[in-house]
């Protein structure tokens, strides 16, 4: 067990401690970890959580915004579709230059 997941499990256990796991949708039925076969076990619940609990890994959100994006621009007249595709480029290229300044 890596240090992430030792602070991660003393603050859910702290968590719980303190009630604040109590009373919510679902406590006490066992979870259904049958369709993760792909995640490992050892974090099998801890994404199960975060799925019931709205959180998108960003890799998901991006890969979703991608598709979109890929729809909204099959759908344009191809004029408008080069010309929102450059201004999609131009967006991207600004959006890498900002990460790579952090």
């Amino acid at each position: 067990m890596n240090w992430v997941d030792i602070i991660a499990e003393r603050r859910a256990a702290e968590a719980a401690s303190n009630g604040a796991l109590s009373k919510l949708p679902g406590e006490g039925v066992p979870l259904d970890l049958s369709e993760d076969l792909l995640v490992p076990p050892e974090v099998r619940a801890l994404m199960r959580t975060l799925k019931h609990a709205g959180f998108t890994p960003p890799e998901i959100a991006a890969m979703k915004a991608i598709a979109n994006i890929e729809k909204e621009l099959a759908a344009l007249p191809e004029t408008e579709r080069v010309e929102k595709a450059k201004a999609l480029i131009a967006k991207m290229a600004t959006l890498r230059e900002a990460k790579q300044s952090l």
